[in-house]
C-alpha cells in the first residue's frame, strides 16, 4: 500500500491518495487508487479507479472509475474501444509509467484517456530531466528524480521519484465543470496522514476498503 498526502496550499494536508497493488484470480494485477479530499471548504471529492493489465499497464484490460461529485461510475473492456482509445492508459495509471521511467529511459509517450469517456484523448508525454535538490512539505531536504508531464503539447503533472518510488507530485485536479485545482502531494504514512483528515475525508477512504 502506498500514501499519499495532498494539499491544496503544498504545507498542510487536505486529504489522500492511496494506492495498492494485487493479483486477480485470473492472474491479472490490478492497480486501485482511492482518492479523498477537500479541495474547498464545502467539498469532498472522492474518486476511485481500479486498473487490471497484464503487467504491462499499456496492455491493460479493463478499468472501472467512480468519481463524487460528478456521478461518475464507469466500466470500459479495453477490446470494446475504438483503436485510437484502445492504445491509451487511463490517468491513474500513469503512475505506473513514471515509475517505469525513473529506472530507465529520457522520455516516454503514451495517449492518456478521458476516464469517464476514453474516446476522448489527450496526448502525453513523460520527460525525465535530472535529480534535484527537494524541500519536502514536513521539512525535510532530500535529492530526487524530476519527471514532467506534458499533456498536448502544455505543462501538467511533475513528479520526484527516488529509489523506493513517487516521492512528491505537483497535481492538477479538474472538476466536471471544467475548474481545476492544483496542490502538491507527497509520499506519507497512514499515522503520519490521518491526524489532518477531517471526519468526513477519513469515512470516504475507510468506506472504500483500500486501507483493510
Amino acid at each position: 500500500m502506498h500514501i499519499h498526502a495532498l494539499s491544496n496550499n503544498g504545507t498542510t494536508p487536505d486529504g489522500a491518495l492511496v494506492r495498492r497493488d494485487s493479483q486477480s484470480p485470473d492472474g491479472l494485477r490490478i492497480l486501485d487508487s482511492v482518492l479523498a479530499m477537500r479541495p474547498t471548504p464545502d467539498v469532498v471529492l472522492r474518486a476511485r479507479q481500479r486498473v487490471e493489465y497484464d503487467g504491462n499497464i499499456r496492455n491493460w484490460v479493463r478499468y472501472s472509475t467512480q468519481r463524487e461529485p460528478g456521478g461518475v461510475d464507469v466500466t470500459f473492456e479495453r477490446a470494446d474501444l475504438p483503436p485510437g482509445a484502445r492504445d491509451g492508459v487511463p490517468s491513474f495509471a500513469r503512475y505506473l509509467l513514471v515509475l517505469e521511467l525513473a529506472t530507465v529511459g529520457a522520455w516516454a509517450e503514451y495517449t492518456q484517456l478521458d476516464d469517464a469517456d476514453p474516446t476522448r484523448t489527450r496526448q502525453a508525454l513523460l520527460v525525465r530531466t535530472d535529480t534535484q535538490p527537494l524541500l519536502l512539505p514536513d521539512g525535510i531536504s532530500t535529492s530526487a528524480m524530476r519527471i514532467d508531464q506534458l499533456l498536448d503539447g502544455s505543462p501538467a503533472n511533475a513528479f520526484w521519484c527516488d529509489s523506493f518510488g513517487v516521492l512528491q507530485a505537483d497535481y492538477i485536479e479538474t472538476f466536471p465543470d471544467g475548474t481545476q485545482i492544483s496542490g502538491i502531494s507527497w509520499r506519507t504514512t497512514w499515522e503520519g496522514i490521518v491526524p489532518w483528515l477531517d471526519a468526513e475525508v477519513r469515512d470516504a477512504l475507510d468506506a472504500s476498503g483500500i486501507l483493510a
